[in-house]
């Protein structure tokens, strides 16, 4: 058995369901950076790094920041955050959390090397190098269209915004 996948496949789809049930926006936005986290691992796992990176960087960093701000903006100056929770289940999925939390640091200290189980993969599978390899040689078309697109994107962009100011 992969005792590695079934922990974090566990560990996403119980963040999972507390996300789209917890009662709170607060809480429920950090049951989803407990789905981002697990996720980043699995893909560790399946021996995609730069996967991970960007499940990292851009999911648990730049759109949960912006549901988190959102969440702040929305909350009226004389609304609190809400009551302190003395319900069970908050306590046991935090505990539940902290055990995971204990298993990541146990894998950190272990070496995620030794966890995971090469399957013939080439040495540069998955590898940034092997990503910016591919961008300028074999799809340069592609990402030249793409930054065309998002260069006039961008200069839209300020184009209207002089308009308003």
């Amino acid at each position: 058995m992969d005792y590695y996948f079934i922990i974090f496949a566990i560990m996403a789809v119980g963040a999972g369901i507390f996300t789209i049930t917890a009662k709170d926006a607060l809480p429920s936005a950090l049951g989803l950076l407990t789905v981002f986290v697990a996720l980043a691992a699995l893909y560790l796992h399946l021996h995609a790094p730069l996967i991970a990176i960007f499940q990292i960087s851009i999911y648990a960093g730049a759109i949960l920041v912006l549901v988190v701000f959102v969440i702040m903006l929305l909350i009226t100056p004389d609304e609190k955050l809400g009551t302190p929770q003395k319900n069970i289940s908050y306590r046991t999925l935090g505990a539940i959390l902290g055990a995971y939390l204990i298993v990541l640091l146990v894998i950190g200290i272990k070496g995620i090397e030794q966890l995971m189980v090469h399957r013939g993969l080439p040495d540069d599978f998955g590898h940034p190098s092997q990503i910016g390899t591919l961008f300028f040689k074999k799809y340069i078309l592609h990402f030249e269209m793409a930054s065309v697109l998002l260069l006039v994107a961008l200069i839209a962009a300020i184009y209207l915004a002089k308009k308003k100011v």
